[in-house]
């Protein structure tokens, strides 16, 4: 039998809407504003506020107005209040931020690293450096599913069930940790191109291409914390073996492994990454090698959003990292090669196809989205409070 709410809990929970509400707003907004969206009277949100205000979780600052009468504030994150630590953990690099409430983003620091869990070490330094009191919880977008959300598996490094756990244990932080491509896809949800959309697809395009379904802006991650490693599925038809073990994965023809490959590059290992982007500036410049290397990838991208599109009907789909300059460059050849992969009747409304407005920080956005719903909890309010 469910226990009855009692007047100390709605209000706690109508604190964690009101902070949950400035956080996800596009812009500020006001008290008023703020009754309105709850659904509760305006005195209700006067004394919610004040109460955030009090504990250092919301400020009131007059808004910009050059209109007569009462002057107008608006709610925005207090200058001392908690902090999330974003974690952007690629095959090659790594990159922290401080990210408030609302999601401002303030990069700390960036490294390379030696594609070894020793990275890990390096990155708890990192944070030890910049953080303070205020930190509350740090999130972390890393290359590769986490296989029940603790075992770690990023192929192109060589790394096969390694224990999450031990790698971010004892003098972490509270951390919480999810895959790159599935973050990039929520923060376009929640902040980009996705948003307000009920069923989309996210692809992030790095060396290799990982994505996610979106479903009223959650990202799935399916039984075991794994779904979306839609770049191992065989879409295109290569005849080469991943290092994942899969003979004809579609991210063997997608991505920066796939351009470097194509020069003759060695792939693997976070190993490529200047030789890719400068395939990219030569096919930009016409060069006609370069050229033919991204009108393969883009090819074989619009493929596979096709067959992919068969099965799973989104709205739109969104790209990000490297598909950003694949569709920049090579618009009309993805949405060709998609439509042809796509069911006849189908074929009329194709799914709109997307640059993500998030960029490259997209993983690192929604890092910084999944420490945040950590802190927007009831049960942390009441500790702080």
């Amino acid at each position: 039998m469910p226990q009855t709410m009692t007047s100390a809990d709605l209000r706690i929970h109508n604190q964690a809407r009101l902070l949950r509400a400035v956080h996800d707003a596009a812009e500020p907004f006001t008290r008023a504003e703020a009754a309105r969206l709850l659904g509760i009277g305006r005195n209700t949100a006067a004394a919610l506020v004040g109460e955030l205000e009090q504990a250092r979780l919301l400020h009131e600052v007059p808004a910009e107005s050059g209109a007569r009468g009462r002057p107008t504030t608006m709610l925005v994150p207090h200058p001392e209040g908690p902090l999330a630590f974003a974690v952007d953990f690629r095959e090659d690099t790594w990159t922290l931020a401080s990210v408030e409430l609302g999601g401002a983003i303030t990069e700390l620091e960036d490294g390379e690293h030696d594609r070894t869990p020793k990275a890990f070490a390096d990155i708890r330094a990192a944070v030890a450096r910049h953080e303070t009191g205020r930190l509350a919880v740090l999130g972390f977008a890393t290359s590769g599913p986490i296989r029940d959300g603790h075992r770690l598996h990023i192929s192109h490094l060589g790394w096969d069930e390694v224990e999450v756990r031990d790698l971010i244990g004892d003098g972490w932080p509270a951390t919480v940790i999810d895959n790159d491509a599935r973050l990039a896809g929520l923060a376009e949800a929640r902040r980009g191109a996705l948003r307000g959309l009920g069923t989309a697809m996210h692809f992030h395009i790095d060396f290799d291409i990982g994505g996610t379904l979106l479903l009223g802006g959650d990202a799935q991650r399916g039984a075991h914390h794994i779904a979306g490693e839609f770049g191992h599925m065989p879409l295109t038809g290569s005849a080469l073996e991943c290092m994942c073990g899969v003979r004809g994965c579609w991210s063997l023809d997608v991505g920066a492994n796939a351009l470097v490959r194509r020069f003759g590059g060695e792939t693997g290992y976070g190993t490529g990454r200047e030789l890719a982007q400068e395939v990219l500036r030569r096919a930009e410049a016409g060069d006609a090698e370069a050229g033919e290397a991204v009108d393969a990838n883009a090819a074989a991208l619009g493929r596979g959003l096709g067959a992919l599109a068969n099965a799973l009907d989104p709205e739109a789909i969104s790209l990000s990292g490297l598909g950003v300059d694949l569709i920049r460059l090579r618009r009309g050849l993805i949405e060709e090669n998609c439509a042809a992969s796509l069911m006849a009747f189908r074929r009329d409304e194709p799914p709109r196809i997307a640059a993500g407005t998030m960029g490259e920080a997209g993983p690192l956005t929604g890092a910084a989205e999944i420490a945040w719903d950590a802190i927007l909890t009831p049960v942390w309010l009441r500790e702080r409070l």
